[in-house]
């Protein structure tokens, strides 16, 4: 489903760019991020027309992801500012609009830093891109049929 020259197209739903913008390019070149969001108000608005292969018409540009909205997405990765049930509502905001089965790619909750944890390091990036990357492939692997939530 993947390779260099056909990507995987995906969305993430990420609270920073200073986090999202290097995961974004660390899942290169088997996965591309088309579309970055911030907020729950934006992925309630755009996650639909993303999954419907529409631009979202974004006024919002983060300088996050190709804006190659030409072949349909294929998984939406959330950061773990997004919990469970954020996911749910746009999970079912989406509902029957997508153009392919979609894998909704979510932070594990059992394995969340404590409430007063610090901040993730420098190189957090690197963890997070290898973790949502594998669930990304598990989810291809099991043949992507169907919408469904991966935790990582």
């Amino acid at each position: 489903m993947s390779s260099a020259s056909n990507p995987i197209p995906v969305v993430v739903c990420g609270r920073s760019t200073a986090i999202g913008k290097p995961v974004s390019e660390s899942l290169l070149p088997e996965v591309e991020v088309i579309h970055f969001i911030q907020t729950n108000e934006a992925a309630i608005k755009e996650l639909p027309l993303l999954l419907a292969g529409q631009d979202p018409q974004s006024t919002d540009d983060n300088g996050v992801g190709s804006h190659q909205y030409g072949r349909p997405v294929r998984a939406v990765i959330f950061g773990r500012g997004y919990g469970i049930d954020d996911i749910e509502s746009f999970k079912a905001a989406c509902e029957g609009v997508a153009l392919e089965p979609v894998g909704w790619i979510a932070g594990d909750p059992a394995k969340a830093p404590a409430p007063g944890a610090p901040p993730p390091g420098p190189d957090y990036f690197k963890t997070a891109s290898r973790l949502t990357k594998e669930a990304v492939f598990k989810w291809v692997e099991s043949g992507a049929g169907k919408d469904e939530v991966i935790l990582y």
